[in-house]
């Protein structure tokens, strides 16, 4: 099929429309972002995810998968447009659909012929009503378009091989002519004819893709309500870590255990700062926005959102005890900038946060990560930027590790105690060996660990 992405320099948009390439379709990505069209466009990629590069190579070279700011052509071409424009947060946590909007009323300019439009951007309930309104002022649904909502799963780090070999793909649409367009779509990955980077779940690939066809509104609901429970296991965790420290358990002992509960697992179930990134947070916040907009109380899901924000003030909190009582003039060494390990992406970073809390207490906070976008990135006056982690320790009255990656639990922790002034860490991970650490002459404090 020829399928056109509308938000292709994005990182949904861009994983999409590789995705779809690897699965043999002839794909254009279109976006307005013209730096980051002409960086893909020259083989090179704005993001850090594993697979990514031989992929983009792989495509570009075919020809199946071109990039291009012109929108006008490439829908005209195709008979699949993907929409995977940005829904950021607006100032009362609603999802902001101006970049969807305007996507549609430029879309309606092009579409001469039926398409299905597939909604891969978030977006909340009665958003697609919006769209079809746009549409119907010179076209006729059923005839001239089908809409068709199709969330996206995609972990950062793993989008590749998560958009190649999903959990499930959700279709929700009223319209059959359209489920057959997505079923022709997704075909091979449905049947599991492709070869993703790595396999996710390797035991039960055995099976076609689950394919969850159902109507908008709950296609919708199912991706809202997808993050928002990853949401609750961070937040149930992360309460759970606050109790073991009152009663003297240890909260990663506690995971162990009840994680091989088949009911339970262990997935997001790691005690720490919390989520961030520029997913959960967002999409709990508009789902709480949607319940309002409908009539509901959010109980439980406020209470999510408030445990998360503790979680940051927690943190600081153990560095003020670490500190003896003061944060102010303290020289502090912060590891990690990005919201996870595997990514270079720090939006909505709880990393962040924390580093620009230290520095607005009158700390000198210096921070490492390997991988984060430093430009991309608003730290407050008083943080230096170093170039590795054993500059960010020097001298420093306490080291805070804030992202999990692997690297820095594999630090000479012998080096870093003779160039510290003082042998203080606050694990914001429970990435470290609090034993080791203690052993070796530091004073080590985790989240929900004796």
């Amino acid at each position: 099929m020829h399928i056109c992405v509308i938000g292709g320099a994005g990182y949904v948009g861009l994983i999409t429309g590789l995705g779809l390439a690897e699965a043999g379709h002839h794909v254009s990505n279109v976006d307005l972002n013209e730096p980051r069209i002409l960086q893909l466009q020259s083989g090179e990629l704005p993001i850090l995810e594993a697979g990514l590069d031989d992929a983009l190579k792989r495509n570009l070279d075919s020809g199946r998968l071109t990039f291009s700011t012109e929108m006008g052509q490439a829908v005209k071409s195709s008979q699949v447009v993907f929409i995977a424009v940005g829904t950021p947060p607006g100032q009362d946590g609603r999802a902001d659909l101006s970049d969807i909007i305007q996507v549609t009323e430029d879309l309606a300019q092009w579409l001469d012929d039926y398409k299905v439009l597939a909604i891969r951007s978030t977006v909340p309930t009665g958003s697609v009503e919006i769209i079809r309104n746009l549409l119907n002022k010179d076209h006729e649904e059923g005839r001239d378009y089908d809409i068709v909502v199709n969330p996206e799963f995609l972990r950062e780090g793993k989008g590749l091989q998560d958009f190649l070999s999903p959990d499930r793909i959700v279709i929700g649409t009223g319209f059959e002519r359209a489920r057959q367009v997505m079923r022709d779509v997704y075909g091979p990955i449905i049947q599991r004819t492709l070869s993703p980077p790595e396999s996710k779940h390797k035991a039960n690939n055995s099976g076609p893709v689950p394919l969850v066809e159902t109507d908008v509104v709950s296609a919708q609901m199912i991706k809202y309500s997808s993050n928002a429970f990853l949401a609750a296991r961070v937040s149930f965790i992360n309460e759970v870590a606050g109790l073991c420290e009152n009663v003297g358990a240890d909260v990663t002992e506690v995971i162990r255990g009840i994680g091989y509960d088949p009911r339970i697992g262990h997935s997001y179930l790691s005690a720490g700062l919390g989520f961030g990134g520029p997913c959960i947070e967002k999409d709990l916040r508009a789902l709480i926005g949607v319940a309002g907009d409908n009539g509901h109380d959010p109980v439980m899901l406020k209470a999510m959102l408030e445990r998360n924000e503790r979680q940051v003030k927690d943190i600081i909190a153990k560095m003020k005890r670490a500190l003896d009582g003061s944060i102010a003039g303290k020289t502090i060494a912060a590891l990690g900038l990005t919201f996870k390990a595997g990514t270079n992406d720090a939006r909505n970073s709880l990393a962040v946060q924390v580093i620009n809390q230290l520095a607005k207490q009158c700390a000198s906070v210096r921070v490492y990560d390997p991988e984060a976008v430093i430009e991309d990135i608003c730290l407050e006056a008083g943080v230096k930027v170093c170039n590795d982690a054993y500059e960010a320790v020097e001298n420093a009255d306490a080291l805070a590790i804030l992202t999990e990656w692997p690297s820095f639990a594999e630090l000479d922790f012998k080096r870093i105690k003779g160039s510290m002034a003082k042998t203080r860490i606050v694990d914001g991970r429970n990435l470290l060996d609090p034993a080791k650490l203690r052993a070796a002459g530091f004073s080590y404090v985790g989240v929900g660990r004796p």
